[in-house]
């Protein structure tokens, strides 16, 4: 795994409870969310593996402003399982990558009628590790350990780009919404060499 692959993305279904009562043009609120995450480079030599999706949870919270009626810079900080499953003839493990990620997404909020406010944004993301663990079959034995004593040093940031959509729908004082989107990483997992610092 000292090779595993550059490309780490996700897809998070999330739901927000936004209460922007304490200030005119700022927004506040909880996130959580589903997380469907894969890793690329296990299909190459040496390791040939199959990979699927792997299923996870984030939650975390954000804070907007809006910048005109029409769009609002956000910051927002989450706690994010990531990974990928692998098989190969009999083995199969799931590689769990878990993350604090901070996301700046500038929101273009598309005007309606209705109070329903449909939303378009982009923007960078960088991630901290928190830890990496494998846990499976390999040989006919359980697998439970840490990615580094299978020789596979991670990198403990990364970073990428993310866009997606959503919606948001008035209630109470603030608005429940829900949002789609795709967090694609820019940059290695692992460390191509395990002696980089």
């Amino acid at each position: 795994m000292k090779k595993t692959g550059s490309v780490l993305t996700a897809i998070l279904l999330t739901g927000l409870l936004a209460n922007p009562g304490f200030a005119q043009n700022l927004t506040a609120g909880a996130k959580i969310g589903v997380d469907f995450a894969d890793v690329s480079g296990f299909e190459d030599p040496p390791f040939n593996y199959t990979t699927d999706l792997k299923t996870g949870f984030s939650f975390g919270g954000f804070l907007g402003v809006d910048l005109h009626e029409m769009f609002r810079l956000q910051g927002e900080l989450q706690y994010v399982q990531k990974g990928t499953k692998a098989t190969q003839a009999d083995d199969e493990a799931k590689f769990h990558v878990n993350y604090i990620e901070v996301l700046v997404p500038l929101t273009l909020m598309i005007p309606v009628e209705g109070g329903v406010v449909p939303r378009l944004y982009v923007g960078p993301s960088l991630a901290f590790e928190l830890d990496c663990k494998a846990k499976g079959q390999a040989a006919g034995q359980d697998v439970d350990v840490a990615c580094d004593e299978l020789g596979a040093t991670t990198n403990t940031t990364a970073y990428g780009i993310f866009f997606g959509g959503g919606i948001d729908i008035p209630a109470g004082p603030g608005a429940i919404t829900f949002d789609v989107f795709y967090n694609l990483g820019l940059g290695d997992i692992a460390k191509e060499d395990p002696t980089d610092p």
